[in-house]
């Protein structure tokens, strides 16, 4: 426990990615009926509960779209709409700048959780993934405070657990390939996916010998042959090309590596729906 903070569900050492934070009101209903500020709608039965989903979204950006369909350029437009005609007083050429802006700075904004209605605590527990109990709270703007700073908190840890998962695969499986040869381009086995074979030989391969360019060359032929069949070779390109550039890999190098191998996977295995999915969390990882 800490600051009177309890994980009612999950492991503190894994985080699911999934959060649901929740506070008891200690409060007469009656005042709370009294209270005229939208904040008092967001109370139900007693409970003030919000949600966030980190696996699905990754920033500012995935929460708009996800949860109000909005880009962020709509929600800034919309924004200065119900500003009642300011906008034409704003520098247009300075608000584009700030828009720009924002896809620079989305790694330090965070991902807001929404506010949910529940009947009962049974049934907030009840959530898939992560709970945490926040405290019970006499005052209806503490309990506000505790339950939107815990989502910050939960949500820079989970980014960071979800760093280290990559790195240490990708040092695992570049400890594998420098103990044995490196593979062969056959086919996968029936009962082995294309993506595990992608991660676990291809791209160690390619990893390993990126700085003999001779090595990498074959390494890389080795991989498309392996993948001959796959008609979306941008894919292919895009792996290749994240591996073999100069700048040194970060965890969003890797990040994306895993992504493209998933959906490489999923077209191959014709789940285009996940596959679609995946090219989202792609495009929106490739705009970072």
């Amino acid at each position: 426990m800490l600051l009177g903070v309890q994980q009612k569900k999950g492991d503190p050492d894994k985080l699911d990615g999934r959060l649901t934070v929740y506070a008891v009101l200690d409060i007469d209903p009656s005042d709370l009926l009294s209270m005229k500020h939208p904040v008092a709608s967001m109370i139900h039965n007693g409970l003030l509960v919000a949600q966030g989903n980190y696996r699905e979204q990754n920033n500012l950006r995935d929460f708009l779209k996800s949860e109000m369909g909005l880009s962020i350029e709509e929600g800034l437009e919309d924004f200065l709409e119900k500003l009642g005609g300011i906008e034409s007083a704003l520098d247009p050429e300075k608000l584009r700048e700030r828009i720009d802006n924002i896809d620079e700075l989305e790694d330090f904004i965070p991902t807001p959780a929404k506010i949910v209605p529940f009947p009962s605590e049974d049934d907030v527990l009840s959530q898939e993934g992560d709970v945490y109990f926040a405290g019970t709270y006499k005052n209806v703007g503490n309990a506000i405070l505790s339950v939107n700073s815990i989502p910050i908190l939960y949500q820079a840890r989970f980014r960071e657990q979800e760093i280290h998962k990559v790195r240490n695969e990708i040092e695992m499986l570049i400890a594998q390939i420098e103990k044995n040869a490196p593979p062969r381009g056959k086919p996968a086995a029936k009962n082995v996916r294309i993506e595990e074979r992608i991660m676990k030989d291809f791209i160690p391969n390619m990893l390993y010998c990126r700085k003999e360019t001779k090595v990498f060359d074959a390494a890389q032929k080795q991989f498309r042959d392996f993948l001959h069949d796959y008609g979306r070779v941008e894919d292919v390109d895009a792996i290749i090309k994240i591996i073999g550039g100069d700048a040194d890999l970060t965890s969003r190098h890797f990040k994306l590596l895993e992504l493209y191998a998933k959906k490489i996977s999923r077209v191959m295995e014709e789940n285009f729906t996940e596959a679609e999915k995946l090219q989202r969390d792609i495009a929106a990882l490739e705009r970072q």
